[in-house]
């Protein structure tokens, strides 16, 4: 018995062994091909840095609901609309509107007689979009 543990521990030893070696392998790989960079990449990549950067914040969120998908769908519709957002749209279970810059989708999708629901804001202020993100997952 003593045998056939050790015979099992060294196994085990050495596959947790060959993964830590793989890793630290893939990880000086990674690094290196990260490192080469071509002479435009790197005045790209750092303008991402940047304080005053354009990249927009996106928040995210989804629901599982005891409604149907096109019942969904309407909600999603009235509560964009009762928040203020501009230029909703409703193309069959896919809402979209417009608020102070920011962006907002809502995605109902049929699921086992309910429906699972996708909610997306994007847009520059990140406390604003966490905040849209919030009360349209609260509302539904």
């Amino acid at each position: 018995m003593f045998k056939r543990v050790a015979k099992h521990s060294k196994e085990v030893f050495s596959a947790v062994a060959i993964g830590v070696l793989i890793a630290i392998i893939s990880a000086v790989i990674l690094e290196y091909i990260y490192s080469v960079k071509a002479p435009n990449e790197t005045v790209l990549f750092s303008e991402g840095i940047h304080a005053n950067s354009k990249v927009p914040q996106l928040w995210s969120d989804h629901k599982l609901l005891n409604i149907p998908s096109n019942k969904c769908a309407s909600n999603g519709q009235l509560i964009l609309k009762g928040l203020g957002f501009n230029s909703v749209i409703q193309n069959n279970q896919y809402i979209y509107g417009n608020f102070d810059g920011n962006r907002a989708v809502i995605k109902c999708v049929d699921l086992a007689e309910k429906s699972f629901v996708y909610i997306a804001v994007a847009g520059s202020n990140v406390k604003q979009v966490e905040k849209l993100r919030n009360e349209i997952s609260w509302k539904l």
